[in-house]
C-alpha cells in the first residue's frame, strides 16, 4: 500500500467516525474522584478543574464525594485522608489541595495511555 492509499484509508476512517458509522472507544477509563468538605473554600476550584478535564477527554468520569456523606468518610478514611480537597485517579492520591491544571492534567493523560 502506498503513502498516498494510506492518507485515503484514514481520513476516510475519520469522516466515517465524525459520521457515527464507526463506534470509537476509548482505550481506558479513568476515574477521577475529588474528595470534599462543605465549607472548603479550595474544594469547588479543584472540582471544577476534574469537570474540565473530564468534559475535554473521552473515557475520563469525574465524581464528586464529599466527607459529609457516608460514601465520602468510607473513602477519607480507606486512604486515610485528613484534608480537602484529595483528588484521585484510578483510587489512588493523587493532589492533595488544589493542582496545577496542567500537571493534574498531564497525569490524567497518562492514565488514559496506559494500557
Amino acid at each position: 500500500m502506498d503513502e498516498l492509499e494510506m492518507i485515503r484509508r484514514k481520513k476516510m476512517l475519520e469522516l466515517m467516525k465524525k459520521a457515527g458509522m464507526i463506534e470509537v472507544k476509548p482505550k481506558r477509563k479513568v476515574v477521577i474522584e475529588v474528595i470534599t468538605s462543605p465549607g472548603c473554600p479550595y474544594c469547588p476550584i479543584a472540582w471544577a478543574m476534574a469537570q474540565e478535564i473530564a468534559r475535554k477527554y473521552e473515557g475520563v468520569t469525574a465524581r464528586e464525594l464529599s466527607v459529609a456523606t457516608p460514601e465520602g468518610q468510607r473513602k477519607a478514611m480507606e486512604h486515610n485522608i485528613m484534608g480537602t480537597p484529595t483528588i484521585l485517579i484510578d483510587n489512588r492520591v493523587e493532589f492533595i489541595g488544589v493542582p496545577n491544571f496542567a500537571e493534574f492534567e498531564r497525569r490524567v493523560r497518562e492514565r488514559l495511555n496506559q494500557a
